[in-house]
């Protein structure tokens, strides 16, 4: 609307120069009136434009910060700055991101640590030859209890419940197992089954 009422001022305020066409017999070169107007306006519209660039691009750091604030899709550089945002939370009462927050760590906690395991490594046979073999069923047998058992202090420290299905996790497997597909398709199975009886 303000870009409207601007534009429609330097409108009047050149329509004036419709009304001039120059002195063609002069020596001196002057620009016809209808091309004086639309210079002013190009003026005007290049300058509002300009106004409105800055405008959305700070509009979309707003957006950027809801989206982090709604979402909870926080990155912390260091340990401190995830800290000092759970404390702003506790103050303010949003006890949903501090769980949600403490919840990403353990998961982003759990995942880096099965990444670090080797993939693939040596291991001795029955005839005690070494083979180069995968590593994935012994490493989803590594435990977890660790990243677990610093949960429920965290948890503890808010006065909240740790989650029970975090609390029975002991390995890498059990938290990889969580939504497994297999897993839900056997529930639904059960629950149709019950439903025919």
């Amino acid at each position: 609307m303000k870009r409207l009422f601007v534009l429609s001022i330097s409108m009047a305020a050149a329509s004036s120069s419709f009304a001039y066409y120059g002195y063609y017999s002069s020596p001196s070169f002057e620009l016809p009136g209808w091309l004086t107007f639309m210079g002013i306006i190009m003026i005007v519209w290049g300058i509002l434009q300009i106004i409105l660039f800055f405008k959305i691009w700070g509009m979309t750091n707003d957006v950027q910060a809801l989206k982090k604030t709604l979402s909870c899709e926080t990155t912390f550089e260091t340990k401190g700055q995830m800290a000092r945002y759970i404390r702003k939370n506790l103050v303010l009462g949003n006890m949903d991101n501090v769980k949600r927050i403490l919840l990403q760590n353990f998961i982003d906690n759990v995942e880096q640590g099965y990444v670090k395991l080797n993939p693939y490594g040596y291991v001795k046979d029955e005839n005690g030859n070494e083979k180069w073999t995968s590593l994935k069923e012994q490493n989803q047998k590594e435990s977890i209890r660790p990243y677990v058992e610093n949960l429920q202090k965290q948890f503890e420290k808010i006065g909240e419940e740790l989650p029970i299905y975090i609390q029975r996790m002991e390995c890498y497997g059990d938290y990889y197992k969580m939504f497994v597909k297999e897993d839900l398709t056997v529930e639904v199975k059960k629950e149709t089954e019950d439903k025919k009886d």
